[in-house]
């Protein structure tokens, strides 16, 4: 518990850095002796025998994946605001698609404009049914596109062992929540 005490207090006095390309300049840049004087600030004396090196890059991770975040966030507000601008109904706010061994894999997230509905489409590998693919309706803000975790489900997630009749139940889900 307390080598994340001190993980967090290195990630929150990089705070000021909010570019990838700058964090990455900052990591090469730096040592091991930066955590010193934070690591005395939190008064632990057991701190000193962590190794700082690893501490050190644990936190410069942590805080890539609050700017990859931020940046996300920040990319769907405006996808959200450009799409009301423009009167659409609903928008992708990502599609991405990988390759693995001869096989596609997929995910995107569609949200419904006026109500942030939105439908989670993807394909992956299952163990023992193989390539499967699924859709999950999901409630996200209509603003910031971030899952509103207080909201009740608006339906099973559902499993196909085919592409064909996924999207034959995304467009009757389209067409349900688009009412």
């Amino acid at each position: 518990m307390k080598a994340l005490r001190l993980v967090r207090a290195i990630v929150d006095s990089l705070k000021d850095i909010t570019a990838m390309e700058s964090l990455i300049t900052r990591y090469q840049e730096i040592d091991p002796s930066y955590v010193v004087p934070i690591a005395k600030s939190l008064e632990m004396p057991q701190l000193v025998v962590l190794n700082y090196e690893l501490t050190l890059s644990v936190a410069f991770y942590l805080r890539g994946r609050e700017i990859v975040e931020s940046q996300a966030l920040s990319r769907t507000e405006d996808l959200v605001s450009k799409a009301k601008e423009n009167g659409d109904e609903w928008i992708v706010i990502y599609d991405n698609k990988t390759e693995h061994n001869g096989y596609t894999f997929f995910r995107r997230l569609e949200m419904h404009i006026p109500d942030g509905i939105s439908l989670h489409i993807a394909s992956e590998l299952d163990l023992e049914k193989g390539r499967i693919f699924s859709v999950e309706p999901m409630l996200l803000d209509s603003k910031t596109g971030l899952i509103k975790k207080d909201s009740d489900s608006l339906g099973p997630r559902q499993e196909f062992l085919t592409k064909k009749n996924l999207m034959s139940e995304v467009i009757q889900l389209r067409k349900k929540y688009s009412q």
